[in-house]
């Protein structure tokens, strides 16, 4: 299989081992979110699954193997048998690459990858190293699969540039406020005559109003008494003689 159809990296490790898969995975855990990176191992198979077979299609399509060797590693039969002579031979007529990390004192050299450049120091495993001196280690791992893959930092997959989209809200939209102008309806025509003629009559009271003339201030009702004048007395008719 040409090397270009080989798109994903192959960890082959014994279960006794299972913390440094753990932290490998973990540190090539970006490369699969930023590039589409696909590391695979035996903990992805479902249940189910013919693991036997789903493992040689993995080898078969794997352009970078690593290897997590131990004493575990090398007392597999299983690795020994299936995993590494796959691997190998795609190595030597194919190009894979092969990455050897020697996570615990081991005799190294007895292996069939002792031919193989380790990636680490076999005298100095990562069991040997504290935390920060493996995460360093990891760290050139991940700079050296990105290498190998062509991948350049921060160059992301395309998916993972575009900025997320909203999902739309199920909730009813709530009613939009109408403007002022909008809100304004146009008038009927009885309407605008009914205006323009209380317009109107406001506008004659109001010229009524300001060219009357001022009234007079009301003369009292009540008029003032009247004089008695006294009668003269009558004077008394002289008695004639008969």
């Amino acid at each position: 299989m040409p090397a270009s159809t080989r798109t994903s990296v192959f960890i082959s490790y014994s279960h006794a081992d299972e913390r440094w898969r753990k932290l490998v995975e973990k540190h090539l855990a970006p490369l699969g979110r930023d590039h589409s990176l696909r590391v695979w191992s035996d903990q992805n198979l479902k249940a189910g699954e013919p693991w036997l077979a789903r493992i040689r299609r993995e080898l078969a399509t794997a352009r970078v193997g690593i290897m997590l060797v131990s004493h575990n590693f090398m007392a597999s039969d299983f690795i020994h048998s299936d995993e590494l002579p796959p691997l190998l031979l795609a190595a030597k007529k194919e190009g894979v690459t092969l990455l050897t990390v020697v996570v615990g004192h081991c005799h190294f050299a007895n292996s069939p990858l002792s031919k193989l450049q380790a990636f680490n120091k076999p005298d100095k495993p990562l069991e040997a190293l504290t935390i920060p001196q493996r995460n360093k280690e990891m760290a050139r791992l991940c700079a050296m699969v990105m290498k190998i893959f062509g991948l350049k930092p921060g160059a992301a997959k395309p998916d993972a540039a575009k900025p997320a989209v909203l999902k739309k809200s199920t909730a009813p939209a709530s009613p939009k406020r109408l403007t002022p102008s909008a809100a304004k309806v146009a008038p009927t025509p009885e309407a605008t005559a009914k205006s323009k003629a209380i317009a109107k009559s406001k506008a004659i009271a109001k010229n009524k109003a300001a060219g009357a003339k001022p009234k007079p201030a009301a003369k009292p009702t009540t008029k003032p008494a009247a004089k008695t004048v006294p009668k003269p007395a009558k004077k008394a008719a002289p008695h004639s003689k008969k």
